[in-house]
């Protein structure tokens, strides 16, 4: 998470170093006299994503992770009084950005998070301050897709459009990663296909996804975003089984695997995904790696097994 909050912080920086750079162009005919330019105010994480959803992922945990959410003084010369800022929440803009774009962000709710202060003052011969944002994350739903939107409501200096920073706030749990993907299925409806995952010729990396404080969804990046993928015993014909995302959800006393599912709620060809009770499924936390075997069960068809081993690589990017 450090390097996310540093990855934006060293663009945020870059955005405000551009902004000194005006000073240094040379007066020639394609000169634009910046000093006649008003100074104003901005959130300038919002300007650096050009007011679109920045996301930061914390591992949940009982120690609150921070954000500093900044403003700054835009200006060719740091001004000689302070200036002031209100912060606040930027609802009809989340709102409208839902809208525009297909998208189902749910406002953070109050109860996971907290603000140093909603007003934030730059002192003078300066051009940043900030109010620190904390985190609870053991109070978030992880199933949930959550943005706090956050907007500039006054200032002493007029308010840039670059003025709606929409902090999307994701937890992960414990199981969220990339892994290693191994394992074999079985298909009577198609035995050509009945082949271990490892003989793949692509990548055999998935993503684990947070779906419920226990619970992870198998995501495959190379094939398809909700998918099995398989491959002909020529290790060439690239086949999937498409609308099947199969979701683990581990008990953490036990580490026992509970239930296999499909993410897929009503899938369009009503292919269904149960745990298989004929072996043991479970998540080992010394090696971080998951056993599993679910059936996959379809009308007019003979069911599909499969067997998966999952191995922790490393965080998602």
């Amino acid at each position: 998470m450090k390097k996310n909050i540093l990855y934006s912080l060293l663009s945020l920086t870059a955005f405000v170093s551009l902004l000194f750079l005006y000073s240094c162009l040379k007066n020639n005919e394609y000169y634009t006299d910046f000093s006649k330019i008003t100074p104003s105010i901005q959130l300038p994480l919002a300007a650096n994503n050009l007011n679109n959803p920045v996301t930061f992922s914390f591992t949940t945990s009982n120690i609150p992770d921070t954000i500093p959410v900044y403003v700054n003084v835009a200006s060719i010369s740091p001004l000689n009084t302070p200036v002031t800022a209100t912060l606040g929440l930027d609802t009809g803009y989340l709102n409208q950005y839902n809208q525009a774009n297909g998208t189902n962000y749910e406002l953070l709710p109050d109860s996971v998070y907290t603000i140093s202060s909603w007003d934030i003052t730059v002192p003078a011969g300066q051009r940043l301050a900030y109010s620190n944002l904390i985190i609870y994350t053991t109070k978030m739903d992880a199933s949930h897709n959550y943005v706090l939107p956050i907007t500039i409501v006054k200032s002493s200096l007029p308010i840039e459009n670059w003025n709606h920073l929409l902090l999307n706030i994701v937890a992960k749990n414990q199981y969220d990663g990339v892994y290693d993907y191994r394992g074999r299925v079985v298909d009577p409806n198609r035995p050509q296909l009945s082949n271990d995952f490892n003989q793949y010729a692509g990548s055999t990396s998935v993503y684990l996804i947070t779906a419920g404080p226990t619970s992870v969804v198998q995501y495959w990046p190379d094939v398809s975003a909700n998918a099995i993928p398989l491959w002909n015993t020529n290790n060439n014909a690239i086949s999937y089984y498409g609308s099947a995302a199969p979701v683990y959800t581990i008990d953490p006393n036990t580490n026992q695997i509970t239930s296999i599912t499909n993410a897929y709620l009503n899938p369009p060809n009503n292919r269904s995904i149960t745990i298989n009770t004929a072996v043991n499924n479970y998540y080992d936390p010394a090696t971080k790696t998951i056993y599993a075997s679910f059936i996959m069960s379809q009308p007019g068809y003979q069911d599909v097994t499969v067997y998966d081993t999952l191995t922790y690589l490393g965080p998602r990017p």
